[in-house]
């Protein structure tokens, strides 16, 4: 009788255990196949098969859907990433500099967060672009579920779900509701949080001595650097107006006394008020992109950069 009972017992855990993994295929399949999973697909692509390029762009989400150099004829590397730290900006630099053709181009895009930003959110991003003795922190179990078992992880699986789910947001809460001053209002609160943190925890100038680092490597390198800041919607700007950007920004970046040209598109008439050229008042769509790529490839090769 007891045998018989360890049997039973044993092919019930049996079922139990084909259920859970039969419903959660789908799951992990599911955030694998999502965007926000695969957000470092052509960092990838590239790793798998690099050639010379023109130019590197580095910086978080403003800078990744910022530049599309190809029209140009320029060969390029965006290393951007969202919420990407300056820290991250330097080591893929360093990963990936050794591509970029004599008397290259890196753009360092500067942004609301490049200061207040030193927590990375998305470690997952760097798993297959980065040596591992470049990822901090890393441990052994999160880069294995994170690679094999992404349904596991709430993260992914909620950016997932949002991918999936953002146009079923409220009216209040779509990035165009309000003229864009809803969207860009939120921005703003959790920017002003991200910056009171940094503050707290004297994050800021461990970002403002890593610039340093990154200009100096490129220089040392023979890399010809440039600090820009991408175009928003003026829905945007009326939050980020100029008192709130010298207070995150502007004052560390005159205090550094940077010898590199410093191209400011934040304002640019061009696009401030055509939300045709935004997916949202601070990230350009593809038209957006390529209009501003254009105008960035004329700027640099009045600059003798080309």
């Amino acid at each position: 009788m007891k045998g018989f009972a360890m049997g039973h017992l044993f092919i019930k855990l049996t079922i139990i255990v084909t259920v859970v993994l039969l419903l959660f295929m789908p799951v992990n399949n599911f955030v694998k196949h999502s965007y926000d999973y695969n957000i470092n697909h052509a960092i990838l692509a590239f790793k798998k098969h690099p050639y010379p390029v023109d130019i590197i762009n580095l910086g978080a989400s403003h800078s990744m859907y910022g530049y599309y150099f190809k029209p140009t004829g320029l060969s390029h590397l965006d290393l951007a990433l969202p919420a990407q730290t300056i820290q991250y900006d330097f080591k893929l630099l360093r990963e990936y500099g050794k591509y970029l053709k004599p008397g290259g181009v890196v753009i360092v895009s500067i942004s609301q967060i490049t200061f207040a930003n030193s927590e990375a959110k998305h470690i997952g991003n760097y798993y297959k672009v980065l040596d591992r003795t470049e990822i901090e922190p890393f441990r052994l179990i999160d880069y294995y579920s994170y690679l094999y078992l992404p349904g596991t992880n709430s993260g992914s699986f909620n950016s997932a779900l949002s991918g999936k789910l953002k146009n079923f947001k409220w009216n209040s809460h779509q990035p165009w509701a309000n003229n864009g001053k809803n969207y860009s209002g939120r921005k703003y609160e959790k920017v002003e949080a991200q910056y009171r943190e940094a503050v707290e925890n004297n994050n800021i100038q461990q970002n403002v001595k890593q610039l340093r680092q990154i200009v100096e490597y490129c220089s040392e390198k023979g890399y010809r650097v440039i600090l820009t800041m991408e175009p928003v919607h003026q829905s945007y700007q009326e939050y980020f107006n100029e008192e709130v950007m010298n207070r995150l920004v502007f004052q560390y970046l005159k205090a550094l006394k940077l010898d590199v040209p410093f191209l400011n598109y934040m304002r640019d008439q061009r696009f401030a008020d055509n939300k045709d050229y935004f997916i949202d008042p601070d990230h350009l769509n593809r038209e957006g992109r390529k209009m501003f790529s254009w105008i960035v490839y004329k700027d640099l090769k009045k600059l003798g950069y080309l």
